[in-house]
């Protein structure tokens, strides 16, 4: 519930506190005295969008502060601390403080526990606190997925589990759908695509390239190419090497027989002489190695060709696919799997669409469940409301709920919710938002939120009603008071009204009043004490706050307001 309002610089609005209370709390105030001031900064801080020019002419910024008690186990408090809020907490309430400033020129700013959040976070909060019911909401409960709404309320934990049961069954139904129907899709082109993979398989393995194949064939060729050269370059190093007249392992053993007449006492000549014969014989092996390799060598002009030619072969393969060969190599590896995923697509069909059908199945069978269950309490809920229309005076209507199959299951059923009323005896039964005026309509509302709140126990939970009373008056004006003032036992109901029938029902009555000894245009927002109470009501009643014969009337009016 709402336990204060705070509001700067909003409108007509300079600075007001208000502490509302648990039950009824009503607010009034003469035409223009700024009423509307006081619901917008509400919406403030429900995350709805405020235009800068609400800003009071002056001010750089509007600010809106509130304060709300919920229980410690209110959804809200799980959603204000993942939002990076603070919440206070004592044995009982858990307090959220939620603030909106919104400047005359620049981004409006929410901010939750301290933490400034997106408007998002605010409207969310706003699901779990507040309910608002006004002209806006009138038409709205025309509408079909509205009326629907309003019976699964009504239906409570039961019809909440059945629908949810559907839900599930018709996501479940919606991805099977899906499935079937790109699968299908898929299918016109895995013909295509089988013909194409098994061609490129098979021009792949024609081949048989390998990774690193093009740079073998390369250097081999190239060596191949040159061979009369290498020959030569061969022939004159084992020449230089071995020649038997002046070939240097010839020299080199000249030399160590030479050093080693003069060595018998000299270490130094002696390590000459030893590392002379290892060159030697190290040159020996050399010479020995490039003689085999001369007798080896070979033109093979045929090997040749066929590195050639299969050079060619891997540039042509190349050419048609139009990837490298360790692309090609990379996707040969992977066309067996994918070919042979599309081999057999009908039996993969066949499979989706077995699932599909079982999906259906599961579908219509919740959804006649969900169909059952509606039925039952659209026949307790026509009761109910009809029963509470009477006493909104309107002791002739008959309000409806039918619920009929639907051509095809949707996303909320396999039927179809219309409220109907007959607001008079012996007139049919016809559609809400054809045959109700608009305080046939207020008075329906009132009766459906009063019917569905029935053992409800959310009383953290506030309910707005932002004159619902338009256009009605006397005793039926009675009877909505008496009614809100009902459902204030169990919940808070904050209710705009023009009306001192209504106001006269309130625990708490705030006014909302233009100061006239300030300049400006200054607006006060204030709970009144007993005394004003009854001026108030005076001047609801008749225009005048001082008149004795108005004034009786809001005392003996005030004195004969009860709840049943």
């Amino acid at each position: 519930m709402i336990e204060e309002l705070r509001i700067t610089n909003l409108g007509v609005i300079e600075n007001a506190q208000v502490a509302f209370g648990p039950g009824l709390n009503s607010l009034t105030g003469e035409t223009g005295a700024g009423k509307t001031m006081a619901l917008t900064s509400l919406a403030m801080l429900m995350g709805h969008k405020i235009d800068s020019a609400k800003v009071r002419t002056g001010a750089d910024v509007a600010i809106v502060e509130g304060t709300f008690l919920v229980a410690v186990d209110s959804p809200a408090v799980e959603i204000v601390r993942n939002a990076g809020g603070d919440v206070d907490i004592d044995d009982e309430h858990a307090a959220i403080y939620i603030s909106r400033h919104v400047p005359a020129q620049g981004r409006t700013r929410a901010y939750v526990g301290g933490h400034a959040v997106p408007l998002a976070v605010l409207k969310e909060l706003s699901e779990h606190l507040v309910t608002v019911h006004g002209q806006a909401d009138q038409l709205r409960l025309k509408s079909v997925s509205a009326q629907r709404q309003a019976l699964d309320s009504f239906g409570g934990p039961e019809l909440a589990q059945a629908l949810d049961a559907y839900h599930v069954a018709w996501a479940k139904y919606q991805e099977a759908e899906r499935k079937f129907v790109e699968f299908q899709h898929k299918i016109s082109e895995a013909s295509t695509q089988r013909l194409a993979l098994e061609a490129f398989i098979k021009r792949v393995d024609a081949i048989e390239p390998h990774l690193g194949e093009e740079d073998e064939l390369k250097d081999r060729a190239l060596f191949l190419e040159n061979i009369e050269d290498v020959r030569l370059s061969i022939t004159s190093a084992v020449h230089a090497l071995d020649d038997d007249t002046n070939g240097a392992l010839l020299q080199l053993d000249v030399a160590a027989n030479e050093l080693a007449k003069i060595s018998e006492n000299d270490g130094q000549i002696q390590a000459m002489v030893a590392l002379l014969r290892d060159i030697s014989s190290q040159a020996s092996d050399i010479s020995n190695d490039l003689g085999s390799r001369l007798e080896s060598l070979d033109a093979d002009p045929h090997q040749l060709n066929m590195i050639h030619e299969r050079r060619a072969e891997l540039r042509a393969l190349q050419r048609d696919l139009g990837l490298s060969i360790p692309e090609i190599l990379e996707r040969r590896a992977r066309a067996d799997d994918r070919l042979q995923e599309i081999l057999d697509p009908q039996a993969t069909l066949d499979d989706i669409e077995r699932e599909l059908e079982q999906a259906q199945q599961e579908v219509r069978l919740l959804g006649k469940n969900l169909f059952k269950t509606r039925v039952k309490y659209a026949q307790k809920m026509s009761k109910s409301v009809t029963g509470e229309l009477v006493a909104l005076a309107m002791k002739d209507a008959t309000f409806s709920v039918e619920v009929t199959a639907a051509d095809s299951p949707h996303s909320q059923g396999l039927d179809a919710v219309e409220f109907k009323l007959s607001p008079h005896r012996g007139s049919p039964l016809l559609s809400l938002g054809s045959t109700a005026s608009g305080g046939e309509m207020s008075r329906v509302m009132l009766a459906l939120e009063v019917v569905i709140a029935q053992g409800n126990t959310a009383a953290e939970h506030t309910f707005i009603f932002d004159e619902v009373d338009a256009g009605i008056g006397g005793k039926t004006a009675l009877s909505i008071g008496q009614r809100l003032s009902r459902l204030g036992t169990g919940f808070q109901v904050i209710a705009v009204t023009h009306l001192a029938q209504v106001a006269a029902y309130s625990a708490r009555h705030i006014t909302v009043r233009k100061d006239p000894e300030a300049g400006g245009g200054t607006t006060e927002v204030r709970v009144l004490n007993d005394q004003e109470r009854t001026a108030e009501l005076a001047r609801m009643l008749s225009g005048h706050t001082e008149s004795e014969a108005a004034l009786a009337h809001a005392a003996e009016l005030l004195l004969s307001v009860h709840v049943s």
